[in-house]
């Protein structure tokens, strides 16, 4: 059961995601979504073409992160910590959010990126 109210608290804070349960990310409005699994070159296109100076989106949802292993989540751990990819930031009200599976999911989330994380489930 998604926590909404939680995840609302995020809003504004640097450097913090919250983790959510794949299928709750339909409950959120105003949203772009990524599968984890994206190309550097993809992310770039939607920095650049979806997300910059877009200040009516509220999410930025990563979705399957538990699915990637822990080398390939470097790019989402520097996401997160800087708000930014390949020189777009995101909106300072945006909120990063990471899809897992289940609980179980939570522990294939590297311990770097775990550190930012807020649990929203």
């Amino acid at each position: 059961m998604i926590n909404k109210e939680l995840i609302e608290l995020q809003k504004g804070c640097e450097a913090t995601c919250v983790v959510i349960q794949n299928e709750d990310w339909k409950e959120l409005d105003s949203k772009i979504i990524v599968n984890a699994h994206s190309s550097d070159s993809e992310l770039l296109t939607i920095f650049k073409e979806k997300i910059s100076n877009k200040e009516e989106l509220d999410y930025f949802i990563i979705t399957e992160i538990d699915k990637l292993n822990e080398n390939l989540q470097e790019k989402y751990y520097q996401i997160v910590k800087d708000r930014e990819f390949g020189g777009y930031k995101l909106p300072p009200n945006m909120i990063i959010v990471l899809t897992v599976k289940d609980r179980e999911g939570l522990k294939k989330i590297s311990q770097e990126l775990y550190h930012f994380c807020v649990v929203a489930f």
